[in-house]
């Protein structure tokens, strides 16, 4: 696999920048690109496999999906992979071991569940933009930011719209879909048809 850029703890650009350079790559309509926003209304999120600690509580996480879809022998066949760089799993791990072993285990309260807002990897790229000011406190970094300038999708006109992914209350379709963990998993799950 392609080296990517990868920078500790700017998920949000580092899924950006891997979604834009696997679309640049290779082009097929079979095979769709997804940007998914992993939080809750309280933005504690509970992710295992993560290489900080076998178990994270994020405010947040990114990572991508990719779903392909396949005719073998006169059925159609969906597979998706997962790329998340923090985690322990390989990359390119398949969605339902990433799903089993890192998402979808008992939470100590029902509140603390899982939301994951989809987002189509071509609007990520035209509408998401960061400035990281949500990394700056007391005009300081609280990790170094990536070595390239700040993100700002082609059809974005804000400076800084991560807050907006993230909250809950918003369905703006630009920003992608939330779904439950149940609807999650049965929208990425292997299907033969």
């Amino acid at each position: 696999m392609k080296q990517h850029k990868y920078t500790a703890y700017y998920c949000e650009e580092n899924i950006y920048n891997l979604i834009k350079d696997m679309m640049e790559e290779k082009q097929d309509h079979l095979t769709q690109h997804y940007a998914v926003l992993i939080t809750n209304p309280f933005q504690q999120t509970y992710i295992k496999c993560q290489k900080s600690q076998p178990l994270v509580i994020w405010d947040y996480h990114v990572i991508m999906v990719v779903k392909h879809t396949y005719q073998q022998e006169g059925k159609i066949t969906q597979n998706s992979f997962v790329y998340d760089f923090d985690s322990t799993l390989p990359m390119n791990c398949d969605f339902n071991t990433y799903f089993k072993q890192a998402l979808g285990f008992q939470k100590p309260q029902a509140t603390l569940k899982s939301w994951f807002r989809v987002v189509d990897g071509q609007k990520y790229i035209d509408y998401f933009a960061s400035d990281r000011h949500h990394m700056i406190k007391n005009g300081k970094y609280l990790q170094p930011p990536p070595q390239y300038p700040c993100i700002k999708g082609s059809k974005q006109e804000k400076n800084n719209n991560l807050q907006e992914y993230l909250d809950t209350t918003n369905n703006d379709p630009t920003l992608g879909k939330w779904m439950t963990e149940e609807q999650f998993q049965q929208f990425f799950a292997d299907k033969k048809a």
